[in-house]
């Protein structure tokens, strides 16, 4: 068989959703691909080679055509909504994106495209590059508290955690609504802070 980068890679991804990050090994992909591990080091020279290509695909796939319109808030409202469905994509994708060295022009171009809206509103290139790092840094955030398995907690003692024992398990708030107030926040305050600039 005639292995390609991109077939290795495809199939990392593929283990990737069945075992998740932890458990994904050169050897599973070999033995998924039906070749000998030392085959795939044509392709990948090592773990951490193969965890960068799988963020690049990953990136390539939910950000390389991404198109934005309307006033800068709602652009960056898209870019981090389509970063979210990104991460989402695959099972520990945030974990992947997060240990990688993503350097696809992809993500570049997403940057780019970030800090012309955001400098064509008034920000400076500094202040937006800040912007767009708290914008990804908390869609990051959230998407690995999503993707991360949370064992039943003790509830808390009423008496002494009233306000908590009322609001709920935490983690029932992993929520779409919650990435929207949350977003909606950030994006507010980024808002405020250009305007006072």
């Amino acid at each position: 068989m005639k292995l390609s980068r991109d077939a290795v890679v495809r199939t990392a991804l593929e283990l990737l959703d069945a075992v998740g990050l932890d458990d994904l090994t050169l050897r599973g992909v070999a033995e998924r691909l039906h070749v000998q591990a030392p085959a795939l080091y044509w392709h990948v020279r090592n773990r951490q080679d193969l965890v960068d290509q799988m963020a690049a695909a990953m990136v390539r796939d939910g950000l390389g055509d991404l198109v934005t319109a309307g006033a800068w808030m709602d652009q960056l409202a898209d870019i981090a909504h389509a970063y979210r469905r990104t991460l989402l994509s695959h099972r520990d994708g945030a974990r992947v994106v997060a240990e990688a060295r993503v350097t696809d022009p992809a993500m570049s171009r997403l940057v780019e495209l970030a800090l012309r809206t955001l400098t064509s509103a008034g920000f400076t290139t500094p202040d937006a590059m800040r912007a767009l790092v708290s914008v990804l840094t908390y869609v990051a955030g959230f998407v690995a508290e999503e993707q991360s398995p949370r064992p039943p907690s003790d509830a808390p003692d009423p008496a002494l955690f009233p306000l908590l024992t009322a609001a709920g398990d935490p983690s029932r708030y992993c929520t779409v609504e919650t990435f929207e107030y949350g977003l909606e926040l950030l994006l507010s305050g980024l808002r405020l802070a250009r305007l006072s600039a």
